[in-house]
């Protein structure tokens, strides 16, 4: 076994050790705490997904879901994190829509966490069918984007000197997972009242 496979379970059983710590951080009303947890997790999940990508080996297991569903438990779990308002909108959300939803959680979820650094008060995740497009958003009321990383993302860096960009560079990744009739799926930021981060899959 060289080090990179052996990393690769040390992160799973890490991720194991860590849902039971963030049991117990949940059941104390710990919020503060729950967040680090979870927040650490979805970390490592990142971590071993660029390993994969890396390797070759990240696919996407395509099956038909529910957005809603989706978006509903991604307000609830980070609802309990914060004292943020948390909103959820899945009213022009389709009912059901083919994609990988793992992936799309880890997506979801690195984008979330970005929001709760720079949201003032409210983040709104948010799913809705967009001419044959299915766009999942997370919006915050935070001071937005930085210039250089506005726009349709092409050509995201894995990760820079300072640590930053994976979670960029691995939705990127994901989005391409996603492909139909010829067309794949993308990522887009933007600044609209704050930063929007939108992940667009193909029907």
């Amino acid at each position: 076994m060289d080090f990179a496979d052996l990393a690769a379970f040390t992160i799973h059983d890490a991720k194991n050790r860590l849902a039971l710590v963030a049991t117990r951080a949940e059941a104390n009303g710990d919020a503060e705490t729950l967040r680090g947890i979870l927040e650490s997790s979805a970390s490592l999940t990142r971590l071993l997904a660029y390993y994969k990508a890396e390797k070759e080996s990240l696919g996407a297991e395509i099956d038909a879901r529910v957005p809603a569903d989706l978006v509903n438990e991604l307000a609830l779990d980070i609802g309990k994190q914060t004292t943020l308002t948390i909103s959820a909108d899945w009213s022009g959300a389709p009912q059901l829509w083919f994609y990988d939803e793992n992936l799309v959680r880890m997506v979801l979820l690195n984008a979330l966490y970005n929001a709760l650094r720079f949201a003032q008060k409210n983040i709104v995740i948010s799913a809705v069918d967009r001419n044959e497009w299915l766009e999942f958003s997370i919006a915050d009321d935070g001071a937005g984007f930085p210039p250089e990383q506005l726009g349709e993302q092409q050509n995201m860096q894995p990760v820079s000197r300072d640590g930053t960009g994976l979670g960029l560079y691995l939705a990127q990744r994901v989005a391409a997972l996603h492909r139909n009739a010829g067309r794949t799926g993308r990522i887009e930021l933007n600044n609209e009242g704050g930063a929007v981060f939108r992940l667009l899959l193909p029907q």
